[in-house]
């Protein structure tokens, strides 16, 4: 069984990451981990926001061949566009207004260890061709410097944006993408593995009321049923969160649905023997009526998966096992067809 652990951003992790599962896709991505590991591929790991993909990247830190804990990480989207470059390669003292200093800048850091680019998508055009002539000739300059300096180290990106639809719109370069690819390793999210659901509550509840010292409190079954039903789309931060609430509202005693938040509660509805209330349709279920065509329904199905993943046209085709330009064209027949 894996395990699951939230990782500490930038920080130097002296103990083993780990990650709860027993979902198989996430097993067998965890041993390519360690197969991906003990090479210098660059790695790419890609996946929605909270799925865990700094504990992966931290996995493969820890298994690979180099000083184990150095790894130094750059989030690309929350770095102002103007300071990614210095954040990137450091800069000489002078080099700008306010560089009243030599500073180091991340690949300098990370030298015989790990970089870690988090939320790669979001790099600007202008860095993106220097990062990608960084990591094919193992040097750079400082900005503001005239010295060539040399590294060796390991890079690991994320994203949770699709880069191939960004090379296609012209925002990520083609190159640098298939530079940073080598190795891909996709994160499902929660709502795709909810056999690791109940292991992660678990987790987070004794994680929380070890924290908070409360006693060890349960949780009760219709709890439990509402995790199963819901969608999480904030994936594994999320059923963290909802866990540490509970626990604190809790005072000690069983979680009940009431403190559960209302965007997990509205989805309680009456059940008969027929299953779901009469004009329901969860958001994973699609509603056939008696005499729809063979045509509708699969076009209902395709509708419905692409409002589940945000119309994300590549992950509905990943779903419903189309090829991309399959998805494409049944759409583009549906707009001939309104």
């Amino acid at each position: 069984m894996g395990q699951y652990a939230r990782g500490s951003y930038g920080k130097k992790q002296t103990n083993k990451p780990f990650f709860i599962t027993q979902n198989s896709i996430m097993l067998d991505l965890l041993e390519k981990i360690k197969l991906v590991a003990g090479t210098n591929a660059s790695v790419l790991i890609t996946g929605e926001n909270g799925t865990g993909k700094e504990v992966l990247a931290r996995l493969l830190n820890y298994h690979c061949n180099r000083p184990r804990g150095k790894m130094v990480t750059i989030n690309c989207g929350a770095i102002p566009t103007d300071l990614v470059e210095s954040e990137l390669f450091g800069h000489e003292k002078g080099a700008f207004t306010g560089a009243n200093q030599k500073k180091e800048g991340c690949f300098e850091l990370a030298d015989n260890g790990t970089l870690f680019l988090d939320e790669v998508g979001e790099m600007p055009l202008d860095v993106q061709v220097k990062l990608l002539r960084a990591v094919e000739l193992g040097s750079f300059r400082r900005v503001g410097g005239k010295e060539e300096i040399q590294v060796d180290l390991r890079l690991i990106s994320a994203t949770n944006k699709v880069l191939l639809d960004q090379v296609k719109s012209g925002s990520f370069r083609e190159d640098l993408y298939y530079r940073l690819n080598v190795v891909e390793l996709y994160v499902p999210p929660l709502r795709h593995r909810k056999d690791d659901i109940s292991l992660l509550t678990d987790y987070f509840l004794n994680h929380f009321t070890a924290c908070y010292d409360i006693e060890k409190v349960g949780i009760d079954e219709e709890c439990m049923d509402l995790f199963m039903e819901y969608d999480w789309p904030g994936n594994v931060r999320e059923l963290r969160n909802v866990i540490e609430r509970a626990v604190v509202f809790s005072g000690g005693r069983l979680i009940t649905t009431d403190m559960l938040p209302a965007s997990i509660r509205k989805n309680q509805m009456p059940k008969t023997s027929l299953g779901p209330a009469a004009g329901y349709e969860h958001e994973d279920m699609v509603q056939i009526p008696i005499g729809m065509s063979l045509e509708e329904i699969e076009r209902r199905v395709i509708e419905r998966t692409l409002s589940s993943v945000d119309n994300n046209k590549t992950k509905a085709a990943k779903i419903l096992g189309f090829a991309r330009k399959t998805l494409h064209n049944k759409l583009d027949k549906y707009k001939e067809l309104d």
